[in-house]
């Protein structure tokens, strides 16, 4: 690995992803850090870990928790960016330790820029002028709204609880979230400032398809669940127009279609990992049924370099090296 580092972090760069088989280090946290020592990458830390979204798997290791919760093993996890605008990883290393025990599982990964082709140009146009607000988590309102108050004293209350929630988040939380109520004024969301779905590579600055749309939107995970049975979906995640109206579910399934062409299915068995740039490539996960350790690690650049990427191809997402 070492002696081919530059030739291999190339090949990330035209493909957007490496699938690793055959390898015998990575079956374990610390084989994993040990695997991505070899490349020009050094691990970072998760801004998610900071608010229990994500969880460490092995601490001494940095290698956190790849979704492995036989809760959420019945959702499906659409394709997406883990980066954000505020704060990004450019590199992730995910590996498997245990696939699931009675199957499932596949590792899913889209090249961000073919999504990006394929768009309907109208739905592009759309989704580019209303930009798109994701909500990220919610919380019940409902019983301040009940309340048999003054509307001007309600109003007021509802000030002040936007007003404790976004200084504890902006304390908290380094993603720069916003708050908002509901139109019908019962739910408290949390959300992502709104941006367009599109992306520049800070390297090559090729376009790429850059968001969580496919996977936060409930209308597209309530039907991936077969209408919304538990277990199959995330409580409280959605995604709306910048200006927090609704999406039609025409534009949801364009959106879905286009992805769904370019989904690339990865089976992973013990040992194996796949290296991606998280800015070119959206990656996702299948369900899955048993117990199923999977880990990742959250990758940098080294200091003093400068990776670069090669412009938009039209060779595959994945390339495997065994």
């Amino acid at each position: 690995l070492e002696r081919n580092r530059e030739w291999l972090m190339d090949e990330l760069g035209e493909h957007g992803a490496l699938h690793f088989k055959g390898f015998r280090l990575p079956a374990t946290s610390a084989g994993l850090r040990d695997f991505c020592s070899a490349l020009p990458l050094v691990p970072c830390a998760d801004p998610l870990a900071s608010v229990g979204v994500r969880s460490l798997l092995s601490a001494p290791d940095g290698v956190y928790e790849a979704v492995n919760a036989e809760s959420l093993s019945k959702t499906f996890i659409g394709l997406h960016n883990d980066v954000t605008y505020k704060l990004a990883a450019p590199f992730a290393a995910f590996a498997c330790f245990q696939p699931a025990e009675l199957g499932g599982g596949d590792f899913l990964l889209a090249d961000g820029r073919a999504v990006l082709a394929t768009l309907p140009a109208g739905v592009l146009a759309t989704l580019r002028e209303r930009l798109l607000s994701v909500r990220v988590a919610s919380i019940p309102f409902g019983w301040l709204a009940d309340l048999p108050l003054p509307p001007s004293l309600l109003a007021a209350l509802r000030g002040a609880a936007l007003s404790v929630v976004g200084a504890i988040l902006s304390a908290k939380v380094p993603l720069d979230l916003a708050v908002a109520f509901s139109a019908d004024e019962r739910t408290l969301q949390i959300l992502e400032q709104p941006k367009a779905p599109v992306n520049r590579h800070p390297a090559s600055g090729a376009p790429t398809f850059f968001s969580s749309l496919h996977s936060q939107s409930a209308h597209l995970q309530r039907r991936r669940a077969g209408g919304g049975a538990a277990g199959g979906t995330f409580e409280g995640v959605d995604v709306f127009y910048g200006d927090l109206s609704p999406l039609e579910p025409a534009l949801l399934e364009a959106v879905d279609e286009a992805v769904g062409r370019h989904v690339v299915r990865v089976p992973m068995a013990t040992g194996e990992v796949v290296l991606l740039d998280s800015y070119q490539a959206l990656h996702g996960r299948d369900c899955f049924e048993g117990r199923r350790e999977h880990g990742v690690v959250w990758l940098d650049e080294e200091r003093g370099e400068r990776l670069t990427c090669a412009a938009l191809s039209s060779k595959s997402c994945v390339r495997q090296i065994v």
